[in-house]
């Protein structure tokens, strides 16, 4: 959308995805209370939900138990670092499928509404993580509605996510073969 791509500039979009990045990180990888590594520990190597492609609500009851209580409250944690992340992955990957969209389509052609894609992905975020809070808050007690909207939230969200990553290598391929094809032309010039 045009108002999406107002706020684009080089800088923004590098800020944003720098956090994007280090968040990642410190989520994937740091040994970080908040971590999937600290999780896989504590449960005996069950991991995030949020990481999941999709799952049960039986798969997500099964899970809160094996995370147990220091795995539940590290899984709070993470939580809150995730609400914080939501707004620097979304509006970064939407600043970077602006920037791709215009250099492939040009500056105001219908294909820059993919820029929403992020959003949306964004949103089923929240909800997901709305989800398991409020699964994580009434543990030992177990609601299925709550299991399976939290599944279905995942699952649109990697969805969403598969689709706008497809569209960022797609614009990418494209502005990688004009390249080729321009030095091609230029280098082929008697």
């Amino acid at each position: 959308s045009l108002a999406v791509a107002q706020f684009y500039s080089a800088p923004l979009l590098s800020i944003l995805l720098l956090g994007t990045i280090g968040f990642s990180w410190l989520f994937n990888y740091s040994s970080l209370p908040f971590s999937n590594p600290e999780l896989l520990k504590l449960s005996g190597g069950e991991g995030l939900l949020d990481l999941l492609p999709f799952y049960t609500a039986e798969k997500a009851f099964t899970a809160l138990e094996h995370y147990g209580q220091a795995g539940r409250e590290l899984y709070l944690r993470y939580l809150v670092a995730d609400f914080i992340f939501i707004p620097f992955y979304s509006l970064g990957l939407a600043l970077l499928m602006t920037r791709t969209v215009q250099a492939v389509w040009g500056e105001t052609d219908s294909w820059l509404r993919l820029n929403l894609l992020p959003f949306g992905i964004a949103l089923f975020d929240v909800a997901e993580n709305f989800c398991i809070l409020a699964m994580l808050n009434i543990y030992p007690n177990t609601n299925v509605t709550l299991g399976t909207l939290s599944g279905i939230a995942t699952l649109s969200k990697t969805l969403l996510t598969l689709a706008t990553f497809l569209c960022l290598v797609y614009g990418g391929l494209i502005l990688l073969l004009r390249r080729v094809g321009s030095a091609r032309r230029t280098t082929s010039k008697p």
